[in-house]
């Protein structure tokens, strides 16, 4: 991620003077990328499914982000990598969940 030499600006987790250590959080001075997705509740979108569950699929909806599809929803299952229109229903922050839609259904 990160070579020898190289500057990055990263927080201060922690500071163990004992062992020598300090612990730094690249990821904690970036944004949340949840929350530029719950500016798009409703939005209709289309995204490629990236796992195939019991209970559902999840459909890729922003780079790192997927979201569930539940199988109460959906008239058929659609297979791995298939490209899905869905609507963005709800974003759950503090739960770190996004629940989809199919398109039509809104």
């Amino acid at each position: 991620m990160v070579h020898a030499g190289e500057q990055v600006s990263a927080e201060v987790l922690d500071v163990n003077v004992t062992r020598g250590q300090v612990q730094l959080s690249l990821k904690a001075l970036q944004q949340d990328p949840l929350v530029q997705l719950a500016d798009r509740v409703g939005q209709v979108l289309s995204g490629p499914v990236v796992k195939v569950m019991p209970f559902g699929v999840f459909v890729r909806v922003a780079p790192g982000i997927a979201g569930l599809l539940h199988e109460s929803v959906l008239t058929r299952e659609p297979a791995m990598g298939e490209i899905v229109t869905v609507t963005i229903a709800e974003v759950d922050r503090p739960g770190r969940r996004v629940r989809l839609e199919p398109a039509s259904t809104r």
